[in-house]
């Protein structure tokens, strides 16, 4: 029911109606000139009616959105239709977003002459929609990041998959490969926890002349000739193997049918920082090769005790002969018969040389000698090895000479007497050997003769190499080769032509190896020969000290 006393056809109440409204209205003509606006509009805009009333937006408004004002505008006019917008309209500091209506106002003949807009201020809606959107791009970006976190977690669980089911493929694989090791070995191997044989395989079986699972379960005690080597056994290897250091011995052991072999037993912790959690044992029946070694060992035993006769034996006449080649040199004798004595004595002497050669080698070859290691002066050895050959070099019209580079220590810790021996011996071959120019003996440090032939010197030890040069009939490759072989030199002739038997450089190369030593040669035929020495010497802490 309508209020008959409300005047809403009267125009003054429906401007104070719009005056009112916290909505905007605005009325532009036809040339989008600005002719009417509400309380509302000019406060949002803190502007007054006459600074907008008679002017358009390009007068008002920044130019763009001037611009986009005036596009609504013709909108509505050219189509004869209201319209609705959303835009953001500034003015100086200030921006609001605007909803606006514009709906075409005609006259009587049904002309457009205007437009009445309608605006509502949407700010805090565009607000809360750009909010919305920046939260629900944020958390498209946060779904889209745990997406593919969980795709990256999903992808590495299936490589992880993927390498364990590889890893136990491997491991099934490996762990067969072991067992077929385990099961198939020539060695016997056992597994034992607190001296408990745990498992075994069939050849630790058939080692101990056992039936096929009848060593499982029985205690180590029953493989050993009696209780007290049993005994012996654990107190002297089981602490190594608590401290997880590896047993390889060689013991007797006894079979089941009580029999007894010798046994090479190789035995070591699975894990060293938890020993209690058992050994694994590996045995081989060397029984053949301990009786081999022991009748090697007494061969060498008859062979010691052998020369040592042959010595005694040789050396009593031997020693008659030759006293009795000096007796008779003092006698009164015919120039024939002093010629035939003269030759008795060389043949003795030969004999003589002969014999204590070959002494030596068996000797050094068997390893009888043992080097000493004391100070000595590096001048002393080499002087006494130039002045023993001094007079058989003057001779034959030889230079002698030494040479001592800087560098090498006065005195020095080793072999003195084995220095001298070798020295002795390669001079001895070098003034031998050389019919004219010169014979020199030179020590330098370092290695001389092959670099890295020698392991790297401890710390206080110094390496020196001693080399002896001639000029002399020089070695072939042949005769380089064989050099350093008892009883040999560079051919038959040379025996009767120079003498000697061929043990020197052989006796040389033996005590160099004992001292720790390389011995070689570099030569050629013609020109000449270097045998080179090579060993490690100890330092003194105060070199200047008298030896």
């Amino acid at each position: 029911m309508t209020d008959a006393s409300l005047p809403l056809d009267d125009p003054a109440f429906v401007a104070s109606l719009m005056e009112a409204s916290p909505d905007l209205f605005f009325f532009k003509d036809a040339g989008c000139v600005y002719r009417y606006v509400n309380k509302a509009f000019c406060d949002l805009f803190a502007l007054s009616r006459d600074a907008i009333i008679g002017h358009t937006d390009f007068e008002i408004f920044p130019g763009d959105n001037a611009a986009r004002h005036y596009r609504a505008d013709q909108t509505v006019l050219a189509t004869g239709r209201f319209a609705s917008f959303e835009y953001e309209v500034v003015h100086e500091a200030r921006a609001v977003w605007l909803q606006v209506l514009k709906t075409p106002v005609r006259d009587g003949s049904g002309r457009i002459n205007g437009i009445f807009c309608t605006a509502r201020n949407i700010t805090t809606r565009k607000r809360l929609e750009v909010d919305a959107r920046l939260a629900r791009r944020e958390l498209e970006k946060d779904l889209a990041e745990q997406a593919e976190d969980l795709r990256r977690v999903n992808q590495e669980l299936r490589r992880q998959i993927i390498q364990r089911h590889k890893a136990e493929k491997a491991l099934e694989e490996s762990l067969r490969s072991l067992n077929l090791i385990f099961e198939n070995s020539p060695i016997g191997i056992s597994f034992v926890t607190d001296r408990v044989v745990r498992r075994a395989n069939p050849h630790f079986h058939a080692l101990f002349a056992c039936p096929l699972s009848g060593i499982v379960g029985k205690p180590t005690s029953a493989f050993y000739p009696d209780a007290a080597a049993y005994e012996a056994f654990g107190e002297r290897y089981y602490p190594l193997i608590a401290r997880g250091e590896r047993v390889d011995i060689v013991h007797p052991m006894r079979r089941c049918d009580g029999s007894t072999f010798w046994c090479r037993i190789i035995g070591q912790v699975l894990d060293p920082d938890k020993p209690q959690a058992g050994s694994v044992w590996l045995m081989e029946d060397v029984t053949e090769r301990q009786m081999a070694e022991e009748a090697t060992r007494a061969a060498e035993r008859l062979k010691r005790e052998f020369m040592d006769n042959m010595t005694h034996e040789i050396r009593t006449p031997l020693n008659g002969i030759m006293g009795m080649a000096e007796v008779l040199a003092g006698t009164e004798l015919s120039e024939e018969q002093r010629d035939l004595v003269e030759t008795l004595r060389h043949s003795a002497g030969n004999l003589t040389e002969l014999l204590v050669g070959i002494l030596d080698y068996v000797r050094l070859d068997a390893g009888g000698e043992a080097t000493r290691n004391d100070p000595f002066h590096i001048g002393d050895i080499v002087q006494g090895a130039i002045n023993s050959f001094g007079a058989s070099a003057m001779q034959k019209g030889l230079a002698l000479s030494s040479r001592i580079h800087p560098g090498v220590p006065e005195v020095v810790v080793g072999d003195g007497a084995g220095l001298r021996r070798i020295l002795a011996a390669l001079a001895s071959n070098a003034v031998k050997f050389t019919d004219a120019g010169t014979v020199a003996v030179e020590v330098m440090p370092g290695h001389g003769c092959r670099p890295g032939a020698l392991e790297t010197p401890r710390d206080g030890a110094v390496v020196l190499s001693f080399a002896v040069r001639d000029s002399g009939i020089g070695l072939s490759a042949a005769e380089r080769r064989s050099i350093f072989e008892p009883f040999r030199q560079v051919d038959g002739s040379m025996t009767r032509r120079f003498g000697g038997v061929g043990m020197g450089l052989a006796i040389a190369r033996k005590v160099a190896e004992a001292m720790g030593g390389v011995l070689d040669v570099e030569s050629e035929p013609g020109v000449g020969s270097v045998f080179c020495f090579s060993a490690p010497f100890g330092l003194l802490e105060d070199a200047e000290g008298e030896v």
